[in-house]
């Protein structure tokens, strides 16, 4: 069954699913998550759900990846995410493959490039 997620949530979802990606969970990973859940006001509950909802999925996370971005719509809160989303990456040390093509499937689809990240 698929959650109904808000953008907060949303999210949530794709740093779940970016810190999978490399089908290793680092303790580091998920401190970095779990305040985002806390500073966010997400329900322990919801976040354990989510996890649930990545940790079961099969295959290629680029679907469920995709469904997530399109429920962040604010253009300040996308800037915000990607760059979680890189310090997540870099939160185990090791900038793997699978990361970095999520990234650039992010950055591709909100049309995103590193030049309009850094300020």
């Amino acid at each position: 069954m698929e959650l109904s997620l808000n953008s907060d949530e949303a999210i949530v979802k794709l740093m779940l699913i970016l810190a999978h990606a490399d089908e290793n969970y680092h303790e580091n990973e998920e401190k970095v998550i779990k305040d985002i859940v806390k500073k966010n006001n997400i329900k322990i509950s919801s976040y354990q759900k989510i996890l649930e909802e990545v940790k079961s999925l099969k295959g290629s996370y680029k679907e469920e990846c995709l469904k997530a971005l399109q429920l962040i719509k604010d253009e300040n809160l996308r800037q915000k995410t990607l760059k979680s989303l890189t310090n997540l990456a870099a939160a185990d040390f090791i900038l793997h493959e699978d990361e970095m093509l999520l990234l650039q499937l992010i950055s591709d689809e909100w049309g995103m490039y590193q030049h309009k990240l850094i300020n």
